[in-house]
């Protein structure tokens, strides 16, 4: 499947850079007072206040005159100057933010000049608090008390009996539920979107956004988990709170090697896509694909892998097709509709491209469906396959592809293990190892996949087997809901993130 270019840009997904810049270089550059040494591609100068300059505070340069949307962002040092870097031949926006500030007017500047800029005081505690990061807003929610637990569920105090600790319960919330897609804190979620009416409490107000477009069904799932009143009335009181007036404590500014740090952003895929993960070198050899192409994953969102050249500044995308027709959508309809996007179903992947991984040629392996989950005949019980002989398997809800940017070909694998992360092996195999199996840990050899390009026979899998018996090898195992043998090893079902 061939690569298409494009510029679409999307303020949804960006991927963020990281250089250390020396303050000491940039104090042995100072000519006597606060003269700003910079070169042809830099903006610098100080930021004052009202009281003076102004440490640690952020100067943002931005601009739209490149393919795709860019910014580059510096902090302040203790006398307020600032030299944003390298920057590409454009036209910029430069502006200051930090805390205790409000965004000060936007100056349209070109690089190789001097900019000195004034930042501007926030003039109450509640506009100055807009500014900070969402985790200090969710540092507000006050969750039910360790006494609470276990849950007593619908009679009782709305908790869920299976929610056992507050720790659970905080799992759940975090990165076991909510967090692990959301930034709760952000401004949409500490707050009710007017666009979806009116509400008699704001405990309504919650039910009803959590079943707002395709990730309603999975949103209103986690919740019930927890305990559906209890989790309302947790995030009510929260949202109560903030439209009332209250505030987190404010953040500290960047203090040491944290002003060191230079952010640089790009946008890239759509508006409607929303970015999983991305990858841009081998694990194994961090200097592969160096100033190369960056690859991202939009899971359930999109079929395509959003690249991002950060050289030219370049966006394209690389389609991902499936095998058969038939593979179902990875997001269904809406649940309710979106504040943002009405009815609409703005998901529309199949493939449902989860990890991206470089190898030691530049090529992108990605975790992606590429059939309907059903096994095919050499996965299943009576095939002669060595991983079925051992432990057939019936399905698998997400395979391999692999795409080459030499060619700009892509390939799909069908497994008969279900795929989520991927890490490579240092072997001569290059051996590909994948999460997400379920029941079993699967694999590929790459070697021999590259050289024959069979599939069926470069893969394997294996059940999880605890040795119990303590002898070093692996013997006939109990299952998982047997008694303990002396004489055997165990079979476990145990998940792992990988």
């Amino acid at each position: 499947m061939k690569k298409r270019s494009g510029s679409r840009r999307s303020a949804f997904a960006c991927i963020v850079g990281f250089t250390a810049v020396s303050l000491l270089a940039l104090s042995a550059c100072q000519q006597g007072g606060e003269v700003i040494i910079i070169d042809g591609d830099d903006i610098g100068g100080v930021v004052s206040g009202p009281d003076g300059p102004e440490a640690g505070v952020w100067v943002i340069a931005e601009t739209t005159d490149l393919p795709t949307r860019f910014n580059r962002i510096v902090v302040t040092d203790d006398r307020g100057r600032y030299v944003v870097p390298d920057l590409p031949d454009a036209t910029y926006d430069v502006w200051v933010r930090g805390y205790g500030l409000i965004d000060s007017e936007k100056i349209r500047v070109r690089p190789g000049t001097t900019q000195d800029l004034k930042a501007v005081l926030a003039p109450d505690p509640h506009a100055a608090a807009q500014y900070y990061p969402a985790g200090y807003w969710f540092s507000l929610i006050e969750v039910p008390a360790k006494s609470e637990f276990p849950g007593t569920g619908l009679g009782g105090n709305g908790i869920s009996p299976t929610m056992r600790s507050q720790a659970e319960w905080l799992r759940n919330l975090k990165s076991g539920g909510c967090m692990a897609c959301h930034q709760l804190g952000n401004k949409p979620t500490r707050e009710v979107p007017a666009a979806l009416g009116e509400f008699a409490s704001m405990e309504e107000a919650w039910d009803r956004r959590i079943r707002s477009g395709q990730a309603g069904g999975s949103m209103y799932g986690g919740l019930n988990r927890m305990g559906l009143p209890a989790a309302l009335k947790m995030f009510a009181d929260w949202t109560d709170r903030i439209v009332g007036g209250e505030v987190p404590p404010a953040p500290p500014r960047p203090e040491g090697v944290e002003r060191n740090v230079v952010i640089t952003q790009w946008d890239w895929a759509d508006p409607t896509a929303y970015l999983h993960d991305e990858a841009s070198t081998d694990k194994r050899a961090p200097t592969v694909n160096a100033y190369g192409s960056i690859y991202g994953a939009l899971e359930a969102s999109a079929d395509y892998l959003p690249v991002l050249d950060p050289v030219s500044h370049m966006t394209s995308q690389v389609p991902v097709p499936v095998r058969d027709p038939n593979t179902p959508l990875a997001a269904g309809a809406p649940m309710e509709p979106s504040p943002y996007w009405g009815n609409e179903a703005i998901w529309d992947s199949r493939a449902n491209v989860h990890n991206p991984m470089l190898d030691e040629r530049g090529r992108v392996w990605l975790t992606s469906r590429v059939r309907p989950a059903e096994n095919p005949a050499f996965c299943l019980e009576g095939s002669d396959h060595p991983s079925a002989r051992v432990f057939p398997t019936t399905r698998a809800g997400r395979h391999l592809a692999v795409y080459d940017p030499t060619s700009e070909e892509m390939t799909l694998i069908s497994t008969c293990f279900s795929t989520h992360h991927l890490i490579f092996a240092e072997d001569e195999n290059n051996t590909l190892w994948t999460s997400g199996g379920g029941q079993v840990i699967g694999w590929l050899d790459t070697k021999m996949f590259d050289e024959t390009g069979d599939e069926e026979k470069s893969q394997g899998w294996t059940p999880l087997i605890v040795d119990t018996n303590g002898n070093g090898r692996r013997d006939d195992y109990v299952e998982p809901n047997e008694p303990l043998d002396p004489t055997k090893d165990m079979r476990i079902r145990s998940g792992y993130y990988g």
